[in-house]
């Protein structure tokens, strides 16, 4: 199979597994320490990669690479959860939302600038109809507009927004150094995502540690919780932590990675705006299967129409992608 099929292919089956990871989250996570959950789900994933990078290619790759690139890597995958967490936390899901077509807007800039990729007609084309379609995702979402759904926060909204802005720029250097560390690096998926994230527990635990000591932290990230480090405490929490660890996160960040090698940054940065189209559409269908989910899962919006424009502007930008003078460092 080609890889100007292959490659959007794994591009979009990544964001579908993402929407279904975000009907899990309101399904099983309701009741959760957010903070917690993230640390624990890179502490499973970190030590199932490891186990999966020794049976693949022996126990020499067990051991990070010494890499500035890698720990750039991983201190942003940090950045892009935590970031998300305290976001969601402290500003709120609609919030968080509406930060999310920038991720578009500041991976292209990065990496037009630095020399990533090169700038034309079609591919700017493109772009302009995926940031107008994420405009309407956003805005079309009866949350924004309606005030009883924005739920009163349990933290200021300037570090809210900080957070968010943290969030979004990590994952838009991630996807930049994730390319360089597989094409450049010659680093295979695999190593790049365990090794991301066996150097990332550290940097989250002592995030945590430092947290639990400050009990306005604790009052901000959790709710006044004794502590941001506990584990799940009820048998939903561990099911849900389970299929975070395999799919999200070992999946889902493996495929990206893989995909980073072949795609464009501006692709992949196009792909992620269509997650809440996909999440929706999942929302639908179990619905109409499971009644007894109707009260916890919302129906599909007016918005989800802007993943038309979307789509197409992925045409013209997958299109741009098959002329083979595309990108000036291959």
């Amino acid at each position: 199979m080609p890889l100007e099929v292959l490659v959007p292919g794994c591009l979009a089956l990544t964001q579908v597994l993402y929407g279904a990871t975000a009907v899990v989250g309101r399904v099983g996570l309701r009741a959760s320490n957010p903070l917690a959950f993230s640390i624990w789900r890179f502490l499973l994933a970190g030590i199932c990669l490891e186990v999966l990078l020794v049976w693949q290619q022996g126990w020499r790759s067990a051991l990070p690479s010494r890499s500035g690139t890698l720990f750039l890597c991983a201190v942003c995958t940090v950045g892009a959860n935590v970031g998300m967490t305290l976001g969601i936390v402290l500003s709120g899901q609609v919030t968080a939302t509406a930060w999310q077509p920038l991720q578009l807007v500041f991976t292209t800039l990065i990496s037009l600038t630095f020399g990533f990729e090169a700038a034309s007609a079609r591919k700017l084309l493109g772009l302009a109809l995926g940031m107008a379609g994420a405009m309407l995702i956003v805005f079309l979402d009866p949350g924004v507009w309606n005030a009883t759904s924005q739920k009163q926060h349990s933290g200021p909204q300037g570090w809210g927004h900080f957070a968010l802005f943290v969030n979004t720029l990590s994952a838009c250097l991630s996807i930049l150094m994730r390319r360089r560390l597989t094409r450049e690096s010659g680093f295979s998926p695999l190593q790049v995502v365990a090794w991301t994230h066996v150097v990332a527990v550290p940097i989250l635990v002592f995030f945590g540690l430092a947290g639990n000591q400050s009990v306005s932290f604790r009052a901000a990230a959790c709710a006044g919780c004794d502590s941001v480090t506990a584990p799940p405490t009820s048998s939903l929490g561990w099911m849900a932590l389970a299929f975070y660890t395999v799919v999200p996160t070992m999946i889902c960040q493996s495929l990206n990675t893989w995909a980073s090698a072949h795609a464009e940054p501006t692709m992949m940065a196009m792909f992620p705006v269509l997650q809440p189209v996909a999440s929706a559409s999942l929302s639908w269908m179990l619905r109409l299967v499971m009644p007894s989910l109707r009260d916890t899962l919302l129906p599909p919006q007016l918005n989800m129409l802007g993943g038309l424009p979307v789509l197409l502007g992925l045409w013209f930008v997958s299109r741009d992608a098959a002329n083979p003078k595309r990108d000036r460092r291959d």
